[in-house]
């Protein structure tokens, strides 16, 4: 595996970097300082298995940078890893592809497991992100209000699934399921996917 760290830190991409060697000791990590230098990189290394983006870095602007590079590389995997926490921000870029968010405050064992769980592929976000957000949500929210399809939806989005794969799954349009996915959120008084998944934790939607 060959994984892309933008941090304008050394010390903490070294950091980085001692973690992922311990999960995979073949992986191949490189740095990149900026955004410009993570444009070179991802010319320059291709193909890349998963990049590590942090969102405070020299010639970063959020979320266009994001946006430029799922534009460039709609395949790669992308993770946010960053000191910048800000639920409303995330939630965007979880929604425009990102494979997860870790951030920077994350304890050695939390960093551990985060990195393990991205690097298999699948999607990792902090519980604590939108505990801010939950609250918000109505108390008429429950789980009778979800339909059985909108629920098989909303279980399938926690797993990390993209809208495509769950109709592929479910057998139906991916234009079927963006529908399912705005009632789910009227419901749940969220305006996201991570929003959502973090409510239906909350209100013990998801299949065990």
């Amino acid at each position: 595996m060959k994984i892309i760290h933008a941090d304008d830190h050394p010390l903490f991409r070294e950091g980085i970097q001692f973690f992922l060697k311990l999960l995979d000791h073949d992986v191949v990590v490189v740095g990149a300082s900026s955004f410009q230098a993570l444009l070179d990189k991802l010319v320059l290394e291709a193909p890349v298995d998963l990049l590590l983006l942090d969102l405070d870095m020299p010639g970063m602007e959020i979320p266009e940078g994001f946006f430029t590079i799922r534009r460039r590389y709609p395949e790669l995997s992308v993770a946010i890893l960053s000191g910048i926490i800000n639920p409303q921000t995330i939630g965007v870029l979880l929604d425009a592809g990102a494979r997860g968010f870790i951030p920077k405050t994350a304890n050695s064992e939390e960093l551990l497991d985060a990195l393990r769980r991205i690097t298999a592929g699948e999607t990792y976000i902090p519980k604590s992100l939108f505990i801010e957000h939950l609250d918000t949500v109505a108390d008429s929210s429950r789980p009778d209000n979800l339909t059985p399809r909108q629920l098989n939806i909303i279980s399938l989005v926690a797993e990390g699934m993209p809208n495509k794969l769950i109709a592929d799954t479910l057998g139906i349009t991916e234009g079927t399921v963006k529908q399912h996915l705005k009632a789910i959120f009227k419901k749940l008084n969220v305006q996201n996917r991570t929003q959502a998944v973090q409510a239906a934790h909350r209100l013990d939607l998801l299949k065990k």
